[in-house]
This record gives structure tokens, sequence and C-alpha cells, in this order.
């Protein structure tokens, strides 16, 4: 069969590889449909999780872990899936023809291939929520309008929680756009506008704790979803988003990943008594609540969803998917 395989920092290449044989516990998806994820990148750029990210093969190994496709062939100990059902994975591989894969969750009629292989990172942005927890009359900062702050977004707005204001940061105009499109109430590009000054304009200000002479914007709930990418210059933005937090209220979402290790002032989580929350993956709920918000139409991931590559353009899709001012989600369909 047909594959990407990934050998090494952004050295993908197209080949045919060995047919999978699966287990008497697995399932083999013919693939229709295969999402390229932020860890992804990393991987292509700097052969970071590698390990984590690859079905691996006698040299190199095949990416892809956000697949849709239908069930090809079943093994002996499968139960209550069959040959035929059109279902989704979250296993490496799915840059290819075929994949074998575990565990699958079955699609809706009502979503498509393309909308059922973004149910990871929509169920990643679903958790991520939850952890932040907006309430009412609360001001939400989204930094980073990828797929995954996108998601945040959507959900938010989907599941119309009462908050005050939705504000979305990110370097990308065209992603800000797209944020603006499915319900950010206001966007900062952080090339243009310092988000800091920006944000002081667009929300009502509280006392700092210790200086009660000096305003801070009340900003409640942050959710980073860039973490530090090394070729990205400027502030760090888990730093901009400690200094932009509210007092005592203020929670910080860690979402995205760290190429590095990165310099961080901790006075301000100190004085200000803001809590900062790491979020990694998804649950079981949130993967339940995700597929319901996308087969009740609540979130259309078409509006995401900006590219789709064949298979033989693999090495295109993730060059595309790297470029943040022309693209949000790639997708690769073998």
């Amino acid at each position: 069969m047909k594959a990407a395989v990934f050998y090494g920092v952004k050295d993908i290449r197209i080949e045919e590889v060995e047919m999978p044989r699966i287990q008497d516990d697995e399932i083999l998806i013919k693939v229709k449909a295969c999402g390229i994820c932020g860890s992804d990148l990393h991987m292509y750029k700097l052969n970071m999780f590698s390990v984590a990210l690859l079905r691996p093969l006698a040299k190199g190994g095949i990416p892809g872990h956000e697949l849709s496709g239908y069930v090809e062939e079943i093994g002996s100990k499968v139960k209550d899936v069959k040959e035929g059902d059109r279902v989704v994975a979250f296993n490496s591989g799915g840059m290819a023809e075929y994949a074998p894969v575990r565990n699958v969750i079955k699609i809706p009629p009502e979503v498509s291939y393309e909308e059922a292989s973004l149910l990871e990172p929509l169920s990643n942005s679903y958790y991520a929520l939850m952890k932040g927890n907006p309430s009412r009359e609360e001001n939400v900062v989204v930094f980073g309008t990828g797929t995954i702050g996108l998601g945040i977004i959507q959900c938010l707005k989907a599941l119309d929680l009462p908050i005050n204001k939705l504000i979305a940061i990110d370097l990308s105009d065209f992603r800000l756009n797209t944020a603006k499109q499915i319900g950010a109430d206001e966007v900062i590009n952080a090339r243009k506008n310092n988000p800091l000054v920006k944000i002081k304009r667009l929300v009502e200000s509280v006392p700092f704790p210790i200086i009660p002479t000096i305003s801070m914007p009340k900003v409640d709930v942050i959710f980073d979803c860039v973490g530090y990418v090394k070729d990205q210059k400027g502030s760090i933005v888990l730093q901009q988003a400690v200094i932009m937090a509210s007092p005592n209220t203020g929670r910080i979402v860690i979402h995205g990943l760290f190429e590095d290790i990165v310099p961080l002032s901790f006075m301000e989580v100190v004085t200000k008594q803001i809590t900062l929350l790491g979020s990694f993956g998804f649950t079981p709920e949130s993967v339940q609540k995700s597929l319901e918000l996308l087969q009740n139409k609540k979130v259309d991931q078409s509006k995401i969803i900006t590219h789709e590559f064949p298979l033989d353009k693999a090495k295109e899709a993730f060059e595309t998917q790297c470029n943040t001012d022309e693209s949000i989600k790639v997708l690769i369909k073998p």
C-alpha cells in the first residue's frame, strides 16, 4: 500500500509499504481523511514526539493520528464493529491507504469523514474549555486561533455559555478573521497591537491587589493554545497571559506544547493569586460531547478545514500547514 513515511526533520516520503496484518483485537481501516495536528508539526520541524506519533516501520514511521474511514477488516476478537462501518480513530499511522487500530468510534450519518477527522482536536478543545470553566459575565481570551483555539471558540458559542466578552489573539489575520466569523467578539493581531494595551480598552478594569492605584484588565479565563514555538519571535504567550490575568479570579489553561524550556516570572502568579492549569488530550466525556456537537450541527468544522491534499502530496500538505497566514486545518485524503 502507499503511505507517507517520516524519516527525520522535514523528511517525508511517499513510499510503497507492506499492507498491515491485523491482530485478533485489531481493526483495519480504509483511511478517507487524516488531519495534520500541531504535534505533527513539532515532529516535522524538530523531530519531537516522533516515538508517540508514528506507526513504526523497519525504517521511519507513518504519522497521522486524526483519521477517519471505513472498516475494511476486523480481528476475531473484535465486537460491536462490522466491515463497512464508518469510523474515526485516534491512532498513529493514518497517513496511509490503510491503518490498523484497536479502538474506533462510529461516525453518525450526519457527520462527514472530513468532519470526523477533526473529532480528536475538537475533543481537546472541549476538554480545555471545561478546565477553564468560564462562567457568567466573565471575560475570556484565547491565545492562538489554530484548530484548538478555534475549537474552544466554537464549543463556547455552541454551549451558549453566558460570558461577557470573548477575545482572540493571534499573529495571522487570516486565522483571526475566521475567529471573528465563528463567534469571537474582538480579535487582536499581536504583530500590530500590544495585546495588553488593546485589551485594557476592551474590558473593564480592576485594581492590582498590592498597589490599588494600578489598574488591571478584568480577564478571567485565558486559554494558551500556542505554548512555545522556536521560530516565532516576541514575548512568550504564557508570560503575556500571566501579566494579563485578573487578580484572584484569573485562570490560565495551558494547552499549547512547548518546543523548549522557557523563562517565566512567577511574581504575578503569586501576587495576583491566579491559577495555572495544564491541559492535555481529552476524556471519554469530551469525545462524546464533541461528537454530539458535530452530529447536531452546533459546530461546523468546514469553517476550519482550509486545505485538502492527496496522499501523494503529503510533503506539500505539511508545508502548507506550517504557513499560518494561509491555512488553519490541512487534511490528507489517501
